[in-house]
């Protein structure tokens, strides 16, 4: 039974944290490149495809959109970026969690959607450090035009499907 997650990919970000992310985070360690999480767990890998329609649909709902990460933020003992603007990745959770109630993001275990780029996982001090390195960085620049089924395979982390943002704003 593999687990599978819905994200959004920034491939941008993996020059500045990717090292650190396969040192310092146990999906790191297994190929998952920098990410924010939308949905985590989501079905199990062999029951994933009857689903695949819906994501597609509520997904697609949704148009591309800029991002910058330009801050960080802490969780205890994790450090991570700031998406900014927050809000449609909050207003995709939100909606991947309406369509499937099953699947709360995070399994449930927090109250409040907390978008963000996890860079590492570590005592104080380590993160105290990184933190300083990874200031100098920023900003990134990315632009989001799809979300990711990814599934924790044997082998890693791998994608399974991409699903385009495709509403049209008007120009």
């Amino acid at each position: 039974m593999a687990e599978t997650a819905l994200v959004v990919l920034i491939p941008e970000l993996e020059p500045l944290i990717g090292d650190w992310r396969r040192r310092y985070t146990g999906d790191g360690a297994r190929d998952m490149p920098p990410h924010v999480t939308l949905i985590y767990p989501f079905a199990d890998a062999a029951a994933v495809d009857e689903r695949l329609e819906t994501v597609a649909r509520v997904l697609g709902a949704f148009g591309p959109f800029p991002v910058e990460l330009r801050a960080t933020g802490r969780f205890s003992e994790l450090l991570y970026l700031r998406p900014e603007p927050a809000e449609p990745f909050v207003a995709m959770t939100d909606a991947l969690a309406d369509a499937f109630p099953g699947f709360p993001p995070y399994g449930g275990e927090f109250d409040a959607i907390v978008p963000h780029a996890t860079v590492a996982q570590a005592d104080d001090e380590t993160l105290a450090a990184i933190e300083s390195e990874l200031i100098t960085q920023l900003p990134v620049q990315a632009r989001v035009e799809r979300a990711w089924l990814v599934e924790n395979a044997p082998a890693g982390w791998r994608r399974h499907t991409a699903f385009p943002l495709e509403r049209r704003t008007s120009v």
